[in-house]
């Protein structure tokens, strides 16, 4: 069993660290994974691409090709209207227009340049209609017949207005794409499973098997196997009913459908259902999206056989093999070191990912307000999104690992193997309290954000308000002065009026000053 970590009254400032994942110290950087954090020796060029894209679409937006768009249609409209106007005000119109188009072109040019998948960006429909807007003005200087359709043709100048459907329309798409679902692959029409395990302890872990084979073992109770299946599909579920006695919607609920983890028993069959936790990060407009996936596994327990089932290839089968070849758990039964390596495996990745979260709330959290990025609270509130994902798959899976300790029974032979599925189970209830300190630690930061930006904003407001009553006095002044200055019964100098004023607003800033206003 790996470093097991889990003391109430002294619990470490970060998150669970497993065997594999390194600690994480609020100076250091955190744990990198292949698909995690940024790798500290620099970036690579995707990801200085996708900087690049970043800025390229922070700088020439959807609202300010929106906003151009707009501008062009008056000057697009009103020569068509007004064909008598004077010849300065057309050429400065033939100037915005030109400058405009200008534009276009290289906000299209420069977003081709640095797509994540060109051919499809070149094909999308807006990008198409895009592609017509910026080419039509060089139809305006293709002689035709002698002549030029130049600026005299209405219909390829009103064209140009379309510019703001094309804009709006892909604004508007950009904003459904993060509701989406992350695009799967297609289900295969044809079986893709692969059978693969051992019987008893020969070691004979890479050894294939047919579905008569295993047939033929699940139904001898002497003996003791373990059997792994991925790859699983639904042309599969047929084969996977006559093998493990089980319905083929219990399959196509579990697998292909959204599901917690849980568990049940049918007779003498134990069914266990779990998830294994995949970080991964998704480009959207040039900003990095972490997206967590979830990878179920079934477990049938029957006896002295055991069978792990997953619609992923190669996804839990070397991870739960090493864990029997290397495990610590000698003389205990091989469905037991089954299912504690796949649940241990999956705690791990939890573990892993959480780590990783908690590295970058530090990073957030040591990061002066000054210096925040300008998209500090899309970041945490996806980082948050993620977090929440995770305590809730673990609230079940904590449920799982309890009540599978709580059914072994407390005999002295079977001791051994209740006393690690305890400390599984105490593992999983940590690692969820871990998750949802991290949910709680990022909606902190939201509030102090905010709080802060709100002070910083009352304060300048403030300031604003105490400039405004000074400059009034002199206002005020000025206009007493200025309407019956002759004929007064009192004389005034220049001096006079200067000294009472800057008397007043010293007078008026002071007593601002004791009210805090300018602290």
């Amino acid at each position: 069993m790996h470093g097991f970590r889990s003391v109430p009254g002294d619990r470490p400032p970060t998150c669970y660290i497993r065997k594999g994942v390194y600690p994480v110290t609020p100076g250091s950087a955190g744990p990198v994974s292949g698909d995690g954090m940024q790798q500290a020796t620099g970036k690579t060029r995707q990801e200085r691409k996708a900087d690049l894209r970043g800025l390229v679409y922070r700088i020439l937006s959807d609202g300010l090709m929106i906003f151009l768009g707009l501008v062009m249609a008056p000057i697009v409209i009103i020569p068509l209207l007004l064909p008598a106007l004077p010849q300065p005000v057309v050429e400065f119109l033939n100037m915005a227009d030109t400058t405009i188009i200008a534009i276009f072109v290289l906000e299209y040019v420069l977003k081709l340049a640095l797509a994540e998948d060109p051919v499809s960006h070149f094909l999308d429909r807006w990008h198409l209609l895009d592609l017509v807007i910026i080419t039509l003005p060089v139809l305006e200087v293709v002689p035709v017949a002698g002549s030029t359709l130049a600026r005299s043709s209405p219909t390829l100048r009103l064209l140009r207005v379309v510019r703001v459907a094309a804009a709006g329309g892909r604004s508007v798409e950009r904003r459904i794409e993060p509701e989406t679902a992350v695009a799967v692959p297609a289900e295969p029409a044809f079986s893709t499973m692969r059978i693969r395990g051992r019987v008893g302890d020969s070691g004979d872990g890479e050894r294939g098997f047919t579905p008569a084979e295993v047939k033929r073992y699940l139904d001898d109770p002497r003996v003791e196997a373990w059997f792994d299946l991925s790859g699983v599909s639904r042309p599969d579920f047929p084969v996977l009913s006559g093998l493990l006695d089980l319905p083929g919607v219990f399959f196509e609920s579990r697998l292909m459908r959204p599901s917690h983890p849980g568990i049940t028993f049918a007779d003498k069959t134990r069914l266990i259902f779990v998830q294994a936790p995949e970080r991964t990060l998704r480009v959207q407009n040039g900003v990095r999206v972490p997206v967590v996936t979830n990878v179920g596994l079934i477990i049938v327990n029957r006896g002295k056989t055991i069978v792990t089932v997953s619609k992923a290839e190669d996804r839990f089968f070397g991870p739960i093999r090493a864990g029997l070849d290397g495990s610590a758990l000698a003389g205990v039964p091989l469905d037991t070191r089954v299912l504690y390596g796949s649940l241990d495996g999956i705690n791990e990745n939890y573990a892993r990912i959480l780590a990783e979260l908690e590295a970058e709330l530090m990073r957030l959290e040591g990061t002066p307000n000054n210096e925040m990025p300008k998209d500090f609270l899309d970041t945490v509130f996806q980082l948050k999104r993620v977090s929440s994902v995770l305590a809730s798959s673990l609230f079940h899976q904590r449920e799982v690992a309890t009540i599978i300790a709580r059914d072994l029974p407390s005999t002295k032979s079977r001791a051994g193997e209740k006393s690690i599925f305890d400390a599984l189970a105490n593992e999983t209830d940590y690692l969820h309290e871990s998750a949802g300190n991290i949910r709680e630690g990022l909606l902190s930061l939201i509030d102090v954000h905010i709080n802060t930006v709100s002070y910083e904003m009352n304060r300048a407001m403030r300031v604003i308000a105490v400039l405004s009553a000074l400059v009034l006095i002199p206002t005020l002044i000025g206009q007493v002065l200025g309407t019956n200055i002759l004929g007064t019964p009192f004389s005034l100098s220049i001096w006079q009026v200067t000294a009472w004023t800057i008397i007043s607003m010293l007078v008026v800033g002071w007593v601002f000053y004791k009210l805090g206003w300018l602290r």
